[in-house]
Formats: structure tokens, sequence, C-alpha cells
């Protein structure tokens, strides 16, 4: 099947605030690239509501965007391999206040030979740990990490930058605009990459001490890369994500009367570097990494 079925029927709705948000989107950032059976098939959603979709002009007869049917699906709750993880972030901001969330990540390098290599080319992968970066010859690496379930709420000055980026929208963007902190700040939407790096560069135009950060979200079985800012508080560095917090409230995977965008969700945040880049090297070259993620609570010491 290469596109629409001739009979679907507009039987599904795509949220208003969800069209307002991805109409900031240009069109020349979309790929219109998955097909119609795949659309339904992978991200879980009805017929009815790819249609809606193509009749507000989400889509082509052809396909739709990769980030526009994530979108919708996170918004409308549809169950998917690209979905599960929200729930799994949830659940471990939900860990016991004075607990310590135990991970250990298993970073599993991709080779990065392109087509043509030579057929005897040997992967020389290495990682970046929180340590630097090191070789795995045997495959794979690990990383453990202990990361407090309680952090801080913030001074004064910080509470009132992360109020104002609270109302920022997190909408997965493609990285034409998702990188870009600019496009942040004319549209009032972001996704990890962009938002975090606007928030940075805010707090450092106010005066605050606020740090990038690369790592990991934990999502076991298979975490992700992501991208937050940390803000100094008395000697200690407290990750803040606000943009996944109101993303979390407006999904109702977090309880409004516990929590808010000035609470800390340094609980799933597993800081790797400070900087933007590859956590995966093959022979030099970028390498994509799979992170097997196992994750325990349990009390402190």
């Amino acid at each position: 099947m290469s596109g629409a079925p001739a009979d679907v029927a507009v039987t599904g709705a795509v949220p208003d605030d969800t069209l307002r948000a991805l109409r900031l989107v240009p069109d020349a950032a979309r790929g219109f690239d998955v097909p119609w059976e795949a659309a339904g098939r992978d991200y879980g959603l009805p017929p009815g509501v790819l249609a809606a979709m193509l009749a507000e002009g989400l889509g082509r007869p052809t396909g739709f965007d990769h980030f526009d049917l994530l979108n919708v699906s996170l918004d409308l709750g549809a169950r998917s391999l690209w979905t599960f993880g929200p729930a799994s972030w949830a659940k471990g901001l939900r860990a016991p206040a004075g607990t310590v969330v135990r991970a250990e990540i298993e970073y599993v390098p991709e080779c990065a030979h392109e087509p043509g290599d030579e057929d005897d080319a040997v992967c020389d992968f290495q990682v970046l740990l929180p340590t630097g970066w090191a070789p795995c010859p045997g495959g794979s690496a690990v990383a453990r990490f202990e990361l407090p379930a309680s952090w801080p709420r913030p001074e004064p000055r910080a509470a009132e930058l992360l109020e104002e980026f609270g109302r920022v929208r997190f909408v997965r963007l493609p990285m034409t605009v998702g990188m870009d902190p600019d496009f942040v700040g004319r549209t009032g939407i972001a996704d990890c990459t962009g938002g975090s790096l606007f928030l940075v560069r805010e707090g450092r135009r106010r005066g605050l001490p606020i740090r990038l950060a690369q790592g990991v979200i934990l999502s076991p079985p298979f975490s992700v890369l992501h991208y937050w800012a940390e803000i100094e508080n008395d000697g200690l560095w407290v990750p803040h994500d606000p943009l996944i917090v109101g993303a979390m409230l407006r999904w109702g995977l977090l309880d409004p009367a516990e929590w808010d965008v000035l609470r800390s969700t340094g609980a799933v945040l597993a800081r790797v570097s400070g900087e933007m880049g590859p956590v995966g090297l093959d022979a030099g070259r970028p390498a994509g990494v799979s992170l097997a993620t196992a994750v325990r609570t349990g009390p402190r010491g």
C-alpha cells in the first residue's frame, strides 16, 4: 500500500493544542516519508486519526512525517514503540523521598561502516562514560549511577527562570529546527536539545550558575540520550527539566498536587558530559549506541 485508503473516514481527532503547536513547524523541515500503513502500525494511530492529520495538512496521501506522528501519538496517549519512555520516566520520578535510584547502563555501539567500505574493515569502538572516552574491545561497556530521588528546590532567581521556561511546550522536532534556541524563543515550543540550549543561554544571561548536561533519561529496558540543564544550589549541581515535567503533567503521568516545574527530575537523569556530541565512536566516526538499562531503587548507603 503506497497511499491512504480511498474509503477511509475521518473518525478520529487531533487535539487543537497539538495542531497549534505543530503548525509552528515549517513544512520544509518535514519528511513525509512514513507510509500510511507504517504510520498506523508503528505509532499506534487509528485510520481516523491519520485521516484527520491528512485533512489538517500534517501528511500527504503517500506518507507522514515521523515527528508529527510521534507528537500526535504522545498527546493522544497511543501505545507504541515510540511512546513507552514517558511512563518509565514517571515511574522513576515517583521513587520515595530519601531513597537512591541505582542504574546500570550497558553501552552497545553500532558499526559505523558505510556502504563500500572494505570487507575486512574491523570495528574499533569507543564510548563516552562519565569518566571520559573508553575503548570497548568486548563490544560493550557498562556505566553505573546512583541518583538521589530527592533534590533541593531552586533558589528564587532560578525558580523564576524555571517557571517562565515551564510555559514552553515540549514537542519532538526535526533536527533542523530542534537544535535552534532562537526557534524556541520565536515559537514557544521546544524539544530537549534546543530547549536545554535556550534555558542555559537565558540562565547565563541572567547571571545564574547554570550548565548544560548530556546523558541518559532512564527508561528501562532501553534508555535514550537526553539533554537538560543543571543549576548550582549551595554547592550542588541540581538537574532541572521543566520541559519534560510540563509534558508529563499534560499527559497525566504526574500528579499536579505533587509535581510542578520547579521540582528536580534528577532521579531519572544520568549525566555523562557537559556538551552535545556523540557518545559512541567507531574508528573515530560517530556511531549509534543502544543503552540497555536496569534500574532498582533502595535506601541510601
